[in-house]
């Protein structure tokens, strides 16, 4: 994360689930959970709009997944 002023690594716990067919992702079956500890970034950086935050955690989370899925074979560079 990003603050201008300050560049902050968040570790983040994901578990994930997908249905595989015939050696493909099924769509919309991949779904995932994600766990960091927001009240330490809330009490650190008290300005922070955790709304956002939440939401870019999720957009990065969904982009590394869909990326790992590309490289393993089970999603096509256009899915």
């Amino acid at each position: 994360m990003d603050l201008g002023f300050e560049r902050v690594r968040i570790p983040v716990r994901v578990t994930y689930e997908f249905e595989v067919r015939e050696g493909k992702l099924v769509p919309d079956t991949l779904s995932w959970r994600m766990l960091y500890n927001r009240k330490i970034l809330q009490a650190r950086y008290p300005g922070l709009n955790m709304e956002s935050l939440d939401n870019s955690v999720d957009r990065t989370v969904s982009e590394e997944l869909h990326h790992y899925l590309r490289q393993i074979g089970y999603e096509s560079r256009s899915g």
